[in-house]
């Protein structure tokens, strides 16, 4: 659950910083861009760990299965 708060956290962060762009701020449109980098890298992270969950949970389930 650490990664999903972190990536909560980042996705405040990348809106705090669009909001500064649309006032004005043309130094936070860099700032903007990098967390969303980093929300698209976290994003790529969670959905890893979904599959090895879900292939793990598969293979024990085929192995409890066999006779």
């Amino acid at each position: 659950m650490e990664k999903y708060d972190e990536l909560a956290r980042k996705v405040q962060e990348a809106r705090a910083q669009y909001e500064e762009f649309q006032d004005g701020k043309k130094v936070a449109a860099m700032r903007a861009r990098k967390a969303l980098q980093q929300i698209k890298r976290l994003a790529q992270e969670c959905r890893m760990e979904i599959q090895d969950i879900k292939k793990t949970t598969a293979d024990q389930k085929k192995t409890d299965a066999a006779p």
